[in-house]
């Protein structure tokens, strides 16, 4: 299936916050809240409490290390993805720095163009995506780098939908 726009754009990539990102998902990034735990040997640092996990029969929480090749932060996209039935989290367990790219969901369930936006991400910033987001697939920047990813799965094509849309060429914020 694909999706296209009146023409080629370019999309500038901005710094993540965690007001910008909220329509998306949250952020996941240590430091920013916390508490005691293991006899105060660690710090705890809670994501989020989510809801109802996918009750699709077969449906089982998956944990997978994905390792990403470094793409060049002015890369085109030319493809989104989503997780109809599940969130999915996402966090570095190395690298320098990944770029995120998400979309609104409109009512038939497509992609909503108006709203594609591309974040920066540091080595230690993850996210969860909201159910259903449409998402391009990992960016690591700078360096090669491995990503825990967790959502439901039932082992059908299901999981993840892929969809092309019209090219999509990154550009960085100009900070001059």
């Amino acid at each position: 299936m694909s999706i296209a726009s009146p023409s080629p754009r370019a999309l500038e990539i901005q710094p993540v916050t965690n007001d910008t990102f909220a329509p998306f998902g949250w952020i996941i990034a240590a430091g920013e809240s916390g508490r005691a735990a293991n006899n105060g040997t660690a710090q705890r640092h809670d994501v989020h409490a989510h809801p109802a996990a996918d009750v699709r029969p077969g449906s089982s929480f998956v944990t997978s290390i994905f390792e990403a090749r470094r793409q060049p932060p002015t890369s085109t996209i030319t493809m989104l993805e989503r997780h109809v039935n599940s969130i999915q989290l996402i966090m570095p367990l190395n690298g320098s720095g990944h770029i995120v790219i998400v979309s609104q969901t409109r009512k038939d369930g497509m992609p909503d163009l108006s709203t594609l936006a591309a974040f920066s991400f540091s080595a230690a910033q993850g996210m969860v995506y909201r159910r259903g987001l449409w998402h391009h697939p990992i960016m690591a920047t700078g360096s090669d780098a491995r990503f825990l990813v967790q959502s439901w799965q039932n082992g059908t094509e299901a999981d993840c939908e892929v969809l092309a849309i019209a090219p999509c060429r990154l550009s960085a914020v100009d900070e001059t």
